[in-house]
């Protein structure tokens, strides 16, 4: 899906869009040809920074502000989207919430129907909105960073663990769904990376206990968040147009450490 493929540069819905991972993503995919739609909920600053990256490899770029846990927002601003670029072509699902990192029995009711709404649900609401107006085009590309903790269950990560599972599962999902209308939906699940999100796991571990984990692990540290991009960007590219219903682990071996 490179814009030499066709006559009008693609067009991408990134979320998350001022976190590290998503300025990588918005970037990365303007380097191969991409317009994009960049969501964020509070961070202008950060989202700005990713527009001019955009910008600077030849994308245009627009700035959307919008609370995906409000779905009459994200119904507006898949709807901009498209009146703005006449399409989305990808979702790069990049956002995400803080875990509150505490166990099952100290977490309030408040704090999972929040992670959840915020982490899970968030994503609900734009993947159906931008599954509706693929299915109408036959044709588009769901990418959604995930995390190992779907898989690793580790104590204090249940809100994680519970709202990754769920949103793997909705991708196979749609995959399911919609292959046969010409859209491909991936996860890519990844370790602990060179972000915000990955400071703030780190403070929650210790030095102590993230060193070992790093050490432990084939490669032996943090993924950058350019590493994660370039794979989202891989799997939006036809280069993957017989992959789709895939939860693809890139995570420097973190979760076969033990």
């Amino acid at each position: 899906m490179e814009q030499a493929m066709t006559e009008a540069r693609p067009v991408v819905l990134i979320t998350g869009a001022s976190g590290g991972v998503g300025k990588a993503v918005a970037a990365e995919m303007a380097a191969h040809g991409f317009d994009a739609a960049l969501l964020y909920r509070s961070n202008a600053g950060a989202v700005e920074e990713a527009a001019e990256k955009v910008r600077a490899a030849g994308g245009k770029a627009t700035v959307i502000q919008a609370d995906l846990t409000d779905p009459v927002a994200v119904e507006k601003a898949v709807a901009d989207t498209v009146a703005h670029f006449g399409q989305i072509d990808v979702l790069a699902h990049c956002a995400g919430a803080y875990t509150a990192w505490k166990p099952i029995r100290s977490l309030t009711a408040a704090e999972w129907s929040g992670f959840l709404d915020a982490d899970l649900t968030g994503f609900f609401h734009v993947l159906a909105a931008c599954v509706r107006h693929m299915h109408e085009r036959k044709k588009g590309v769901i990418v959604a960073v995930s995390s190992i903790a779907a898989q690793a269950c580790q104590p204090r990560g249940g809100q994680a663990a519970a709202a990754k599972s769920g949103l793997d599962a909705l991708v196979r999902v749609v995959a399911k769904e919609e292959g046969r209308h010409g859209i491909r939906a991936n996860a890519v699940s990844i370790g602990l990376t060179a972000t915000e999100m990955g400071a703030d796991a780190e403070r929650a571990w210790g030095e102590e206990a993230t060193k070992r984990l790093l050490v432990g692990a084939p490669l032996g540290r943090m993924g950058e968040p350019e590493e994660i991009a370039r794979v989202v960007r891989f799997l939006a590219s036809d280069e993957a147009s017989y992959v789709t219903g895939k939860v693809l682990q890139v995570d420097g071996g973190q979760m076969i450490a033990g």
